[in-house]
């Protein structure tokens, strides 16, 4: 599909951000004089009548709950070629993770963020409305006159509505934020998925990390934060539902019994807060292996910007050689992928070596023969796992197997089994790798990267040294 250069009456300025299944542009609206932000659905998924009447579906709850505290749509349309868009709020300040890119933010100022995000939140609650996947890049940040800001919750691509409910559910959230319910097959997810979002939202404001697992106190890293924070940060952590707040707003009083301030005070509108510094896909067999597939399937995903925000800057050095050969396209979603947990060995170098050693950055590899496609050589029946909303979309034909879905799956596949190589000796980094070619059971088994593997990891280790900063 070629670059669109308009969007109806709306003058598309650049690229924003890219994902799976839809892109998000700057524009401008020439009747108001004012910038904006349009997101148009992929054009490999326009004839498919689920996906878009899901992505239509988005716009229509977030013009449904026309609130401040969440981005707001003024328009949808269609594009000539007959891709979808809507249009909505232009976050000109970016995303909460890159700001908290930068460290935890001062534990008042994120206290105030936080309940900002809880009222946010109580608004979809209030219309039925469950968000699933609430975490730093789906809460974006916009100024307001007189130099204030405004904290507004995004990406509803995954969101249930109250009649939606009771159906059955399949995997979705991202990792760190997402409650346990949220990784079983039918866990039927309620509000109380949502307050745990925000309670690993408020662990992350006041810590600059996401919550481990089990969540340890915010006071163990940062010992100014009083007990009864702690208290309330981790009950919205309860690993059990029925022992979490039950709902957002009891969440919120809580929070703000505990910092020794109403409601009222922690939301007082246009309170300055300081601009801060960015900082085996191979196929299983059996309804067993699907099963376990499917309680590690994560979301509907954007690299920064993707739903609006700032113009992404390229920041990625500090994680990957500049003057190297990989394909400048790329690097902010090997970023993303690189970054996308805390483990021992998974960086940004190691998925841009993986890719070189899978196919040299070709995103059109295509090797029917062992049923494999794209730059990252994803089999799609096993891609349908680590795909954005997992099983909640359908399986990826080869030709829909592009760069934006296929490198950010690696970091959530990584991320999974990558925890059952904890206690393996050797380099962390080839083990991962060695997963990634065949499984994690493979590389426990063998206490190391398999005999077989050694000339794929040989490779990988090489191209690492290639792209490491220096």
């Amino acid at each position: 599909m070629e670059t669109p250069t308009a969007a109806g009456r709306y003058r598309i300025d650049s690229h924003l951000g890219s994902g799976g299944f839809a892109s998000v542009w700057l524009g401008h609206d020439p009747d108001l004089d004012s910038p904006v932000a349009i997101k148009i659905l992929a054009g490999h998924w326009t004839l498919r009548t689920d996906v878009r009447e899901r992505f239509v579906q988005e716009a229509r709850l977030l013009r449904r709950a026309d609130s401040h505290r969440l981005v707001q749509v003024f328009d949808i349309g269609e594009l000539p070629d007959g891709r979808p868009y809507f249009v909505m709020t232009y976050a000109d300040r970016g995303t909460l993770a890159e700001r908290l890119a930068g460290g935890p933010l001062p534990a008042a100022e994120a206290l105030r963020t936080a309940q900002e995000i809880i009222r946010g939140v109580q608004e979809l609650h209030d219309l039925g409305i469950v968000h699933r996947d609430l975490k730093p890049s789906n809460v974006l940040l916009r100024s307001t006159p007189g130099g204030g800001e405004r904290i507004m919750i995004a990406d509803l691509g995954i969101a249930r509505t109250g009649e939606h409910l009771s159906r059955l559910t399949l995997p979705a959230g991202s990792p760190g934020y997402m409650a346990p319910e949220q990784t079983q097959v039918d866990g039927a997810p309620d509000r109380r998925a949502d307050v745990y979002g925000l309670g690993a939202l408020t662990h992350h404001l006041l810590t600059g990390e996401p919550p481990a697992v089990p969540p340890r106190p915010p006071a163990e890293t940062r010992a100014s934060i009083p007990s009864s924070v702690d208290a309330a940060v981790l009950r919205a952590l309860e690993p059990d539902r029925e022992r979490r707040w039950a709902s957002a707003a009891e969440f919120g009083e809580a929070l703000a019994r505990a910092a020794g301030t109403t409601r009222t005070d922690a939301l007082a509108p246009g309170s300055r807060t300081p601009r801060r510094r960015p900082r085996g896909r191979r196929a299983f067999a059996g309804a067993g292996a699907a099963a376990a597939l499917a309680a590690a399937a994560v979301a509907f995903w954007l690299p920064h910007g993707g739903d609006g925000g700032a113009k992404p800057q390229d920041r990625t050095g500090q994680w990957l050689r500049a003057g190297s050969d990989i394909p400048a396209r790329y690097r902010d979603l090997i970023v993303q992928a690189g970054t996308w947990c805390e483990m021992r060995g998974l960086s940004p170098a190691l998925i841009a070596a993986m890719l070189r050693a899978e196919s040299g950055f070709d995103p059109h590899l295509s090797d029917p023969a062992h049923d494999e496609y794209g730059i990252a050589r994803w089999t799609p029946r096993v891609l349908v796992f680590w795909q954005p909303g997992g099983l909640d979309n359908p399986e990826p034909k080869p030709a829909q197997i592009t760069p934006e879905l296929s490198i950010p799956a690696m970091g959530r596949f990584l991320c999974y089994w990558g925890k059952d190589l904890k206690n393996v000796p050797g380099d962390p980094a080839l083990n991962l790798a060695a997963a990634y070619r065949s499984s994690s059971k493979t590389v426990v088994k063998a206490g190391g990267v398999p005999a077989r593997f050694r000339p794929y990891t040989e490779k990988v280790r090489r191209y690492m040294d290639d792209y490491r900063p220096r």
